[in-house]
């Protein structure tokens, strides 16, 4: 009988540090990982910075600050660097910086930290923000000057 339990405890805790990391420790913030070619971090909100961002350019950094401002319109609005066409493809410049948001938090992702058009894309946007374009306005700026195909 003794023996059974000495199979079982390394068993439970084995099962139980599973659980631990599946969950992430219950925490809402990971470290920086590679999820496919791109790097996921999680964070409680967007106006939490991943630490990915220590080896990118002050441009760069200051880009993803603004996410939270502007995901309104980066929702809206495509990226044209290729991304849409993946297998995964991403569904708006929005998700060259996020790739999931939900109740558990921000996942930041690199992709556009590595991108020049995903980076003017956002730049263009808020430059045009503060120009006082309407949504509508640049979303069909952002069509005219990126779309290869307009």
């Amino acid at each position: 009988m003794n023996g059974k339990w000495l199979l079982a405890l390394p068993t439970a805790l084995l099962a139980g540090g599973i659980l631990l990391v599946a969950c992430g420790g219950g925490g809402k913030d990971s470290e920086p990982h590679r999820h496919g070619n791109e790097t996921w971090e999680v964070k409680a909100s967007l106006t939490e910075m991943p630490s990915f961002l220590e080896n990118y350019s002050g441009r760069t950094k200051r880009l993803y600050t603004v996410v939270d401002k502007y995901q309104d319109i980066m929702k809206s609005v495509n990226c044209y660097c290729g991304c849409m066409n993946y297998e995964d493809a991403h569904s708006s410049l929005f998700r060259c910086y996020v790739a999931d948001q939900g109740e558990d938090g921000v996942t930041w992702t690199d992709h556009s930290s590595t991108c020049g058009i995903c980076t003017e894309e956002l730049a263009k946007i808020e430059e045009w923000s503060k120009d006082g374009k309407t949504p509508e306005q640049i979303h069909q700026l952002i069509e005219d000057n990126f779309n290869p195909n307009a």
